[in-house]
C-alpha cells in the first residue's frame, strides 16, 4: 500500500500478509482515516480501534496527521500493536479493495427518516422508529438497512472516517456502497453541536460493526 522509506520498512518489515480474529463468524473490519490532523484524535482512534477488534487502519500519505510520538503517546501502545498502513492514493486503494470483494462504509451525517410508502389512515399502521443510534443507509439514497444487518458478517469491510469538521471528501463519499451515521440523542439541538468528535465518532461506530449478530430463531424469521 503505497510507497514506504527505509524507517517504515525497519518498523513495520515487509510483511504482505495480515492474519485477522474471525473468532469463526466475521469477515474483518479495516478503518480508514482520512484527513484528521490532530495528533491525538488520531492516537485515540488507534487506541480505540485496538481495543475493539479491529483488523487494521490505513492512512493518507499526504493531509493526514503524522504517526508522531504525541499520537503513539494517545493510542497507549496500541499503534505498535495493529497493523497501520499508509497508501498514496485512497481513491486507488478504495476502488481496487471494492473490486476485490470489500464493501466500503462512509461515516456521514444520518439523513432524515422516510416514512413508509403505506402509512396513514389506510395502512393502520403506526410508523416505529429504529432501536438502533447507528444508521446504514445506502449510499445514493435515504433508504436505511434493516437494524439487523451487520456489515463483518456478510462481507470483508473498510469504514471511512474523514476529517474533523469537514467530514469525507465528496471524492471518497462516491466510492461508498453504503453510508453510516450515529442518530443525534436530541430531538431540539438548542446549540448546534450536531457531530461528535471524530475519534468518538470512530468508537461508537466500531463497537457496533463488530457485534456479533443474534442468532436467528423461528420468531424472527419471516420465511
Amino acid at each position: 500500500m503505497g510507497d514506504s522509506n527505509k524507517e517504515d520498512l525497519e518498523v513495520n518489515g515487509i510483511q504482505s500478509v495480515y492474519a485477522y480474529k474471525s473468532a469463526g463468524w466475521r469477515h474483518p473490519l479495516v478503518l480508514y482515516v482520512d484527513g484528521v490532523l490532530d495528533e491525538g484524535n488520531l492516537g485515540a482512534i488507534a487506541r480505540s480501534a485496538y481495543f475493539l477488534g479491529v483488523d487494521a487502519i490505513v492512512t493518507p500519505t499526504r493531509q493526514s496527521a503524522p504517526w508522531s510520538h504525541i499520537a503513539l503517546k494517545a493510542s497507549a501502545g496500541a499503534a505498535e500493536a495493529i497493523p497501520i498502513f499508509k497508501v498514496n492514493q485512497a481513491t486507488d486503494f478504495l476502488g481496487q479493495s471494492a473490486r476485490a470483494g470489500w464493501r466500503i462504509y462512509a461515516s456521514d451525517a444520518v439523513p432524515p427518516a422516510q416514512l413508509p410508502a403505506l402509512q396513514g389512515a389506510s395502512s393502520g399502521k403506526q410508523y416505529t422508529p429504529p432501536t438502533s443510534e447507528v444508521i446504514i443507509t445506502q449510499a445514493r439514497s435515504a433508504k436505511r438497512l434493516p437494524v439487523e444487518h451487520c456489515p463483518v458478517e456478510s462481507h470483508p469491510t473498510i469504514l471511512m472516517m474523514g476529517a474533523e469538521g469537514t467530514g469525507l471528501r465528496t471524492s471518497l463519499l462516491n466510492l461508498a456502497h453504503f453510508k453510516v451515521g450515529i442518530r443525534h440523542g436530541r430531538d431540539v439541538d438548542e446549540i448546534g453541536v450536531d457531530s461528535l468528535n471524530v475519534s468518538v465518532a470512530a468508537s461508537l461506530l466500531c463497537y457496533e460493526m463488530l457485534q456479533r449478530p443474534k442468532p436467528r430463531t423461528r420468531d424472527n424469521v419471516l420465511f
